[in-house]
């Protein structure tokens, strides 16, 4: 990695946290404020009727398979997801939100959209277009590259 793209990766990585930060998602359900970052980041995995292996947590959030089980044990024990068997496979589980854990994730998901439209509200006509085709043009360019990362990863 070259020096350019080591300030890049700084620049980029300073300029998400100042993002994330000046959208304060970090507040927890509204449901149990107890609940951690890791944990939220779990269950925003999950849509409507999705099921989830813990595989695919692992890989998606960069932590070990152990790491990824304890904390969907805790989440289960808190009732947020439910574990089961998987019919095909025995050796792999099928983690999905409950209902508990699906109206805590709708709850919080509300909470993230108030924050963001009290913040779009200060914003001109103008600032809100721009923004929404900045923030489009780097979703599209960093799910571009995360597929060619995630290719890269299962090749080796």
């Amino acid at each position: 990695m070259s020096i350019i793209e080591k300030d890049l990766s700084s620049d980029l990585y300073i300029n998400f946290q100042k993002i994330l930060r000046s959208l304060n998602f970090g507040r927890g359900l509204t449901k149990a404020p107890s609940i951690t970052g890791t944990q939220m980041r779990i269950l925003s995995l999950f849509n409507e009727n999705d099921i989830v292996h813990i595989s695919e947590i692992s890989r998606l959030l960069g932590m070990s398979i152990q790491s990824a089980n304890n904390i969907v044990r805790r989440l289960e024990a808190m009732g947020y997801v439910l574990i089961s068997k998987n019919k095909k496979d025995r050796r792999m589980s099928d983690i999905k939100l409950s209902d508990y854990g699906r109206e805590g994730l709708k709850a919080f998901r509300h909470s993230q959209l108030q924050t963001l439209s009290q913040i779009i509200d200060n914003l001109s006509d103008a600032e809100k277009e721009l923004l929404n085709a900045a923030v489009k043009n780097a979703a599209l360019i960093l799910e571009k590259a995360s597929v060619k990362v995630t290719q890269n990863d299962e090749n080796n």
